[in-house]
């Protein structure tokens, strides 16, 4: 028998959105962290590494927040402590900042621990030589008194799901509470149509056990066993054992239903993992939102890596769903450049290892790239969310230079992959909008563009564009103007570009002598030749820069072999900074 769901998505239109958020936490001599502050957003999605402390963080977000974990549960363990190099804490700290507190139940529960500025403040304490904890509320951090408990949950609290999911065990936990939830729903009409249906599942149960003891093969054998036990005692003669269904009354029944599914009136087996992963999801969703009274109580929803075996266009629906079908505060953790896709750098939060300890990036999510970002998002793509995972990004101008760092990167045994590396184009010379948001993140970047020359539009006086370009990346002033016309190759032959290159150089900026294909053909001149099938550099330059990266994807298939031989030219170059940056970050 089949447990078929029927899950209605859509919430009650006369709920309203919630205001309430956590904004900001504060952690203290706590596992990873020994002194972090993080910033939140309304939707906000946690990444990072591999043991960074993404867990960690949700776990001190639920110590405080969680109905679900007991008084012991929040008990601290020697393990909670903070490791550094000079040993471990001995207390821990957890502070979580709530702001814009309108709803009339929670000010009520929290009485005169509301500021004026609607803002309010939970700590947990913890000390490791006796193991004890302490909880206090208060308006501001410096107005904080203890309480005795975590009274305030019964309006304000969290709802978790862990990355490692199971529907069958989640079923059989929570089937009980699915249909409880549902049964309290029904109208009079319902539970009286109810009432009579399981009336005739109940006489269908007792013709069921008739006919089961009428089934041969169960009657012999029951002989057989009644026969035996006549041997063993004598108050067995008037006494018989038989197989029936009898003991299966109706709730016992209804009890042992097991999720199945339907689909084109069949039944058929429940999916693969990933299907599996989202039918929990809606399950777990909607049991959230029927089990409250959302009209009393704040609930923020946190959810590790949703996207367990989804393929990409569902994980980006999935992050969709839970972004705009949760009624409150969503916080997810995630590994998925395609649910990171889905916020924008200011909702993100990049924990990242720094100096034995965890730290965010920017302290979290940061209005200081929100600028930036509107700028950028036209050019969100899957690359960009990849960035945001990687331990270090190279910058190039387009998809020619993509291709090309590609290529060298394999011949020189530089496996980017393995050093969580990444090349990102920025479709032209836009590499501020892109560095701005990096280094919000915190993330190490290098770069390479072209040493372009333009004439200033209306005067007779040609600019350094490539070089300033680069220059006003690191705050140094531009090169002068040129009154005669100029060329790329003519700040190489008059040293400009290597007194560009040495003060860019260090800071990971790098500069072309001319552009991509003109520097190749210099450093590899007769390979390139042959490979395009002239017989000057000029002719060879000419035509890789027409129709580039399709000319150049040729190429490199056919110079693959001695791309090896740049290994110490200028082109090179970024690609070994950027190892070095990696290893030494």
């Amino acid at each position: 028998m089949s447990f078929k769901i029927v899950i209605r998505l859509a919430l009650p239109l006369s709920i309203k959105e919630r205001e309430l958020k956590i904004s900001k936490v504060h952690l203290e001599g706590f596992r990873n962290f020994s002194n972090s502050n993080i910033n939140f957003n309304k939707n906000t999605l946690i990444i990072g590494a591999n043991d960074v402390g993404k867990s960690n963080l949700l776990h001190a977000l639920r110590i405080l927040l969680d109905k679900s974990l007991s008084e012991v549960d929040i008990e601290p363990s020697e393990l909670d402590f903070h490791i550094n190099p000079t040993g471990v804490s001995d207390e821990i700290s957890i502070t979580v900042k709530f702001s814009d507190i309108t709803e009339d139940a929670v000010i009520s529960v929290l009485k005169g621990s509301v500021s004026e500025n609607n803002e309010t403040f939970l700590r947990y304490t913890a000390v490791r030589s006796s193991l004890s904890y302490k909880l206090f509320v208060g308006p501001s951090v410096d107005d904080l008194q203890e309480i005795n408990s975590r009274f305030y949950l019964k309006h304000m609290h969290l709802k978790y799901i862990e990355s490692q999911r199971d529907l069958e065990r989640f079923i059989r936990k929570e089937k009980r509470q699915l249909l409880k939830i549902a049964q309290e729903s029904l109208s009079d009409d319902e539970k009286q149509e109810d009432d009579d249906l399981l009336a005739e599942i109940s006489s269908d149960l007792e013709n069921l056990n008739d006919k089961v003891s009428q089934l041969v093969y169960v009657d012999k054998a029951m002989n057989d066993v009644n026969d035996e036990l006549k041997k063993l005692a004598h108050h067995y003669a008037n006494y018989e054992v038989q197989l029936d269904t009898g003991a299966i009354q109706v709730n016992d029944f209804i009890e042992k239903l097991q999720l199945g599914a339907n689909t084109n009136g069949s039944n058929v087996m429940l999916g693969g993992d990933g299907r599996n992963n989202q039918i929990l999801l809606a399950l777990w969703k909607a049991k959230s939102a029927q089990e409250h009274d959302l009209e009393n109580e704040v609930i923020f929803y946190v959810i590790e890596e949703p996207e367990a075996h989804l393929h990409p266009h569902q994980q980006r629906k999935l992050a969709t769903y839970l972004i705009d079908e949760l009624p409150g505060q969503t916080i997810i953790s995630s590994h998925s450049p395609q649910i990171t896709v889905n916020f924008s750098p200011d909702s993100i939060i990049r924990l990242l290892h720094q100096n034995s300890s965890t730290l965010a990036a920017s302290e979290g999510c940061s209005d200081c790239i929100e600028s930036g970002w509107e700028d950028m998002s036209y050019r969100m793509s899957i690359l960009p969310a990849e960035a945001f995972f990687s331990d270090g990004i190279f910058l190039v101008e387009g998809p020619s230079e993509m291709l090309f760092y590609q290529s060298l990167s394999k011949a020189l045994s530089i496996d980017l992959d393995f050093e969580n590396l990444s090349i990102l184009s920025v479709d032209g010379i836009s590499f501020k909008v892109f560095i701005s948001i990096l280094d919000a993140l915190q993330i190490p970047w290098m770069m390479r563009t072209d040493n372009d020359v333009s004439k200033i539009s209306g005067k007779n006086e040609w600019q350094h564009a490539g070089i300033n370009r680069c220059l006003s990346l690191i705050g140094e002033d531009p090169f002068d103007r040129g009154y005669t016309e100029f060329s790329p190759q003519d700040t190489v032959d008059n040293g400009e570009w290597q007194t560009a290159s040495d003060l860019l150089n260090d800071k990971g900026i790098f500069l072309s002598k001319v552009d991509l294909e003109t520097d190749l053909v210099e450093e590899l001149s007769d390979e390139v030749q042959t490979a395009v099938g002239k017989s000057d550099d000029d002719s060879a330059i000419k035509y890789l820069q027409g129709k580039k990266a399709l000319r150049m994807r040729k190429l490199l298939k056919s110079i693959s072999r001695d791309l090896h031989k740049l290994n110490r030219g200028e082109l090179a170059k970024p690609l070994h900074k950027l190892v070095e940056m990696r290893r030494s970050y």
